[in-house]
Order: C-alpha cells, then structure tokens, then sequence
C-alpha cells in the first residue's frame, strides 16, 4: 500500500524545520530508551500482571519537564497516561489531543516474541522527541503517551475505551515491531471463544457403555471445524486447541473445553462465521449425545483495523526520507489488535516497523516465535524502534500544526468509518 499524498499536498508538511530537532533528541536519548527496551524485554510480564513494565515507563516519563503522569489509568492498574500540554487550558477547553500508545505485555513462555518492548521503547521515543518539537514551537495542543496492557489477551484497549479513555483524544497511533516495515497491515478482527461440552463420567474399562465421552464431542467439532476451513474465504480463519480433554484415561471425561479464536475483515461477515462454527459445536454434541454444551464468546473481541490514509501519507513521507522501505500489504489477514478498536473511536494508524539487521539474515523471521523474541533484544531492534518513533513525532507536529490536515484526516475518518463499520 503507497499512501503517497497528491503534489498539491506540500502545505501538508509544515513540521520539517523540527525534524533536525526531533530525531537529533532521539539519538540523545538513546541510551535511555535502549535500557527501557532492554529491561522490559528481560523481564517479560502477561497481560495485565506488567507491573514492573508500567512503573518502569512511568519512573522515566516523570523525569521530563512539563509533563504530568497519571498511572493506574481508568482503573487498569498497569495502564498509564502521560501528558503534556502546551498553554495549559482552562477546564472546560479543549486543544487538539493527539495520543501515542504504548504496549509492553508478553507471552506466555516465549516472553516478547511480538516485540512489545520495542513498542514500549517507540512509543516513549515518540513522546519524549514530539514534546521537545512541541516546547520550540508556537502550536497549542496536547500530547499523550498512553500505556495500554492486555494486548495479547484480557482486551486492553478495548477496556480503556469503555472507561472514556479516548473521550478526548483527536487523534491515536502506534507503531508494531515486525521482520518488514508496512504501512497499513490488515488486521482482522477477532473473537476470543470457548466451547465447554458436558458428558456423563463412566469407568472406562468397567462400563464405557455408562458413559457420554465429552472428549469425542470436543474431537468431533475439531474435526467438524477443520473441514469447514477448507471452504471459508482466504481472510476467514479459525484456530482452535483442546485445553481441557479430561484427566486420566480410563476415565471417560465427563467435562472437556476447546479454546478458540474466529477471524473475519469486518462485523458482517464475523457474524457468518460465527454461524458457521455454532453449526460445527452443535452436530458434535448431537453426534455424541452430550447433555450440555455452553458457547462463550465476544467478550474480548477486537475489532478490524481501520488505517488512515492521510496520516499514513505522513508518516510514509517522513519514513522514506530516513530510510524505511515499506512492503505491500499480504492478501487476507494478518492478525488482530485491539487498536481495531480504538481505530474506530478516533482516526489512527497502526504501521509494521523491521527490526531485522539489513546487513543480517534476510530470511523474514515471523512474530510470535522464539526466533522474533530473540530479535527484540537485539540492538538493531532499538534503533529501528527510535527511528519509528521519530517518524511517529513527525506526523504528531504536522497534526498540531496544520489545522487543514487535521480537517482532511477527520474527514476521510468520517468517510470511511461509514463504510467499514456496515
């Protein structure tokens, strides 16, 4: 995806005498911004439980002038909310707000194979480089930095944005680490479900023929939803595992559960698939005889990620001229995120930024593997990260700067929300 801007767009870029400025406090700052990197990254912590990773973020944003930081955010414990704002405004006054956000939770045993520290580490460089851009300038307006947890599972954003978070918020971005720089990755979006089968208990051996088997109930329907995949368009998906299949076996299992997730580009056509899994639980437990099957779903759903061009358009102008090199977007999916979500609310971006070594292995080493959590902690991942930040900082000055980009970026929102959200 090119989200060049036509030519009669130069009076969009009215931040380029702050660029020196920007990615010269970067550069500055790096020592700093490695360490917080580093030690997120070396102390990997699940959803919700960052404990460390908030206070760490939080210690070092309190050390900036001017800016105030609110921690324990909207009652998330870990999440956070920095700010700076240039006059201070009255309270009923609103300036143009414009939020970066950070994520730094991990996975379960393979600690930050997605890279959140680096966006940890890129969020903070965003923040720290546009409020020193922002100090020189003549611009009113506000900048956040945002820390949202729960990003892998627990619906971070998602709860952020049920408390009002994002009530005042103008604009959002964030930038993800990933083996190849992409403007405008398609994230599908998601629902975390789970299907609980009941059977009756029987010895095995003794008296199969007293029992209801809930484990061949929870094998049939993932055998039921294997065949469907082969049938459903390239950006439908379904992934499933068998996390509770019964406790010994020469007990027949008398309660088993299937955890999994369904994927789809937009709302309507979430609701086809999620008819088309219901059908596939529901012929196995008439297959097996179960008395009981409960279908929990939605409740950490993510949405599709709805990109803004023009803000793209930004970002891709200041990224190319310090060196990314952006690749087209894959056919079909490529995930989900609760920034879906907030791309809805308010107009965002959500940009893949590489963080393999150019001069390394060109194999594209893929998220969510041992081989990307070792990636993470690398020093060529901390520069890309400070160079996506400061590509980020730009776009936030070109946003308090410009009032037409700011009316071009809420009118194609407007637009296109209209359409996505069908």
């Amino acid at each position: 995806m090119s989200c060049e801007l036509s030519s009669s767009s130069a009076s969009l870029f009215q931040a380029d005498k702050y660029e020196t400025l920007i990615f010269d406090t970067i550069k500055a700052k790096q020592t700093d911004l490695t360490n917080l990197g580093e030690t997120i990254w070396n102390d990997p912590e699940e959803a919700l439980e960052e404990v460390r990773a908030a206070k760490l973020l939080t210690d070092y944003l309190q050390t900036i002038d001017g800016v105030s930081v609110e921690c324990n955010f909207k009652g998330l414990p870990t999440a956070f909310l920095a700010s700076w704002t240039k006059n201070p405004v009255q309270k009923d006054e609103h300036y143009t707000t414009v939020a970066v956000l950070c994520e730094y939770d991990a996975l379960p045993e393979i600690g930050h194979a997605c890279g959140h520290n680096l966006i940890a580490e890129a969020g903070i460089a965003c923040f720290v480089a546009a409020v020193a851009a922002a100090k020189q300038s003549g611009a009113e307006g506000k900048i956040v930095c945002m820390g949202t947890p729960a990003e892998e599972s627990g619906a971070g954003k998602v709860k952020l944005i049920q408390k009002g978070a994002f009530k005042d918020i103008d604009f959002a971005m964030m930038v993800h680490s990933a083996p190849v720089d992409m403007l405008a990755p398609p994230m599908l979006a998601v629902d975390h479900c789970s299907a609980t089968f009941t059977g009756k208990a029987s010895h095995a051996s003794a008296g199969p023929f007293d029992g209801i088997n809930a484990l061949d109930a929870c094998v049939s329907a993932y055998n039921n939803l294997s065949m469907a995949r082969q049938q459903l368009k390239p950006n439908h998906q379904i992934h499933m595992i068998i996390s509770k299949g019964g406790s010994k076996p020469n007990v027949i299992p008398d309660t088993t559960k299937m955890d999994y997730y369904i994927r789809a580009p937009n709302g309507k056509e979430m609701v086809e698939l999620r008819e088309k899994t219901t059908a596939c639980f529901q012929a196995a437990k008439l297959a097996t005889g179960c008395l009981d099957l409960q279908l929990d779903g939605g409740h950490e759903s993510y949405g599709a990620l709805l990109s803004n061009k023009t803000m793209l358009g930004i970002y891709e102008h200041y990224g190319l001229k310090h060196g990314m090199h952006f690749h087209a977007a894959p056919a079909g999916g490529g995930g989900s995120t609760d920034m879906g979500n907030v791309s809805v609310e308010v107009p965002s971006i959500h940009p893949l930024f590489n963080i393999q070594d150019p001069a390394g292995e060109q194999t594209l080493t893929m998220i969510h593997t041992v081989g990307f959590q070792a990636l993470a902690g690398q020093p060529a991942g901390h520069l890309r990260a400070g160079l996506a930040g400061g590509t980020m900082a730009m776009l936030v000055m070109e946003l308090l700067l410009n009032e037409s980009l700011r009316k071009k970026v809420k009118k194609e929102f407007e637009e296109e929300k209209r359409h996505f959200i069908a």
